[in-house]
């Protein structure tokens, strides 16, 4: 009798024993799959900021190239006036 109710209490040991291991696995899964998910979340947000800032450089370089040619066509026209200016200087100073 003895024996039969020591190993009904170790039976009753182990089965507690197995329950508060699934209770931690569980927990630990679901732990594990807000985390993924959290993840998961930064990653699309990386790759949603990553193409914003191409798209910026982007821009910004063509704003570089328009403002490469404004210059270059402001000093063409810096030269085509210096040269009008030195014509007409020599046609005034001839007359």
């Amino acid at each position: 009798m003895a024996k039969r109710l020591e190993f009904s209490l170790y039976q009753d040991s182990i089965i507690d024993t197995l329950q508060l291991r699934n209770y931690r696995w569980q927990y630990l899964t679901q732990k594990k799959d807000t985390i993924i998910f959290k993840l998961e979340r930064k990653v699309e947000n990386f790759v949603v900021i990553q193409d914003n800032d191409e798209s910026h450089i982007q821009e910004l370089n063509l704003t570089i190239k328009r403002q490469h040619k404004q210059i270059k066509r402001g000093k063409l026209e810096r030269w085509f006036f210096g040269g009008g200016l030195l014509v007409l200087t020599g046609i005034i100073i001839a007359q």
